[in-house]
């Protein structure tokens, strides 16, 4: 049945007491018009129950990565967008484009118009949910660490393709070619920049971390002017989103990534190597001469200092200091708490009024917080229980004690 039928139908039977021939148009449009949407509206739900939701949950059950993929980036709910696009397209031919009305003829333009928006929408975005499968194939199969992520790169296509689908759809309304459109957004390219300065940056931005490595999803990093400390949860062309120690969340545009100073400790968990960096100031009050009984006493106590005498390493007046160095040198080099692929010593800075410094300049194998804090407690507290054997003491400001009955 053809359109001018249907409208002639309209006119016979439901339109038949309105005698105004613009308001009886009207009316007549307005009916067609909603029936073509409660149709398209029936058939997007139709499509999206029945076939849309069981095909993604075969893809979901399947055992291989791709439909996996395409079930996680939901392409095919698409399908759904272009069934709507080809009712609202069919459904502008019911209407008598060559009424001598004005208004039947700029709305079904206006139909027209709508049904190829639907279908640059359906397509770039098809394409766009395409490169996103794309993506989550390649993190599945060939970086599960997230060391060479492509994520940068797909967000570039994808801004590439809308860029490109805005300059094909507005050619098509205007009817002119993509160049001369192209040609006509430059002139206001400088008020698109000013717009769109963030995401332009952080376009680039997103692109010089993917390709210098310098941050990806899963990093802990530290960022000290926005008094930043976690895990990297999100990064997109526009912002960066970083999860702290403490749970809170912080938002940060994406050129802050090569605009600031980062912090990525990252290498450092891949290592499996983090430093203990501690120092505890020895009174120089008690530094003095082993004498024989010292000497006895410890090696009694110490494996280490009796071998050492036995092979003449250690020999009497050696420095309380000097020894007590070389015994936690050897401490340091038989922990197996510590990652011995690194230098683990113990070494005197520069002294101070607060007494000489002895730091424990160490690597733990253990780098997450809990398990590190535990390591280097566990050396902190040797040092603390056995100075006192070797005639040593930590440096403490004297207090001035109340005095009573003066």
């Amino acid at each position: 049945m053809s359109a001018l039928n249907i409208q002639s139908l309209l006119k016979e039977t439901i339109l038949v007491g309105i005698t105004d021939h613009s308001l009886q148009i009207l009316a007549g449009l307005a009916i067609i018009t909603l029936g073509i949407l409660l149709a398209g509206f029936l058939v997007y739900k139709l499509v999206n129950v029945l076939i849309v939701r069981w095909v993604n949950r075969i893809f979901s059950n399947s055992r291989y990565v791709f439909l996996n993929a395409i079930a996680d980036a939901r392409l095919i709910n698409i399908i759904s967008i272009f069934i709507f696009a080809i009712i609202l397209d069919v459904g502008s031919a019911l209407i008598d484009s060559k009424s001598s009305s004005y208004l039947v003829d700029a709305y079904v333009k206006l139909m027209v118009n709508g049904a190829y928006l639907l279908y640059f929408l359906a397509v770039t975005t098809m394409l766009g949910r395409f490169l996103s499968a794309v993506n989550i194939i390649y993190e599945r199969q060939f970086d599960q660490q997230h060391e060479y992520s492509i994520y940068g790169y797909v967000k570039m296509l994808q801004f590439g393709s809308w860029c490109c689908a805005a300059i094909i759809y507005v050619s098509f309304i205007l009817n002119k070619s993509p160049w001369a459109t192209l040609t006509g957004i430059g002139a206001v390219s400088a008020f698109l920049l000013l717009i769109f300065k963030d995401t332009f940056l952080g376009l680039i931005s997103s692109i010089q971390a993917t390709a210098n490595q310098i941050i990806k999803r899963g990093d802990w990093v530290v960022i000290p002017k926005y008094n930043v400390d976690g895990e990297v949860i999100y990064i997109s062309i526009s912002s960066i989103k970083i999860r702290n120690w403490d749970n809170t969340v912080t938002s940060l545009p994406t050129f802050a990534l090569t605009a600031e100073a980062i912090h990525n400790w990252q290498a450092m968990v891949n290592s499996k190597a983090r430093r203990i960096f501690r120092a505890i100031n020895i009174d120089t009050n008690s530094l003095k001469d082993c004498n024989l009984e010292l000497l006895t006493n410890l090696a009694q106590k110490y494996p280490f200092i009796a071998n050492g005498l036995k092979s003449g390493q250690i020999s009497r007046g050696i420095l309380n200091l000097a020894l007590y160095r070389l015994y936690m040198n050897d401490f340091l080099q038989n922990n197996q708490l510590l990652n011995h692929g690194y230098s683990n010593l113990v070494r005197y800075l520069a002294p101070t009024a607060f007494g000489i410094p002895l730091q424990i300049y160490a690597y733990s194998q253990e780098v997450f917080l809990e398990e590190f804090e535990a390591t280097q407690s566990q050396i902190i507290e040797h040092v603390l229980q056995t100075l006192p054997d070797f005639g040593l003491k930590i440096y403490q400001s004297a207090t001035q004690l109340p005095v009573d009955n003066l």
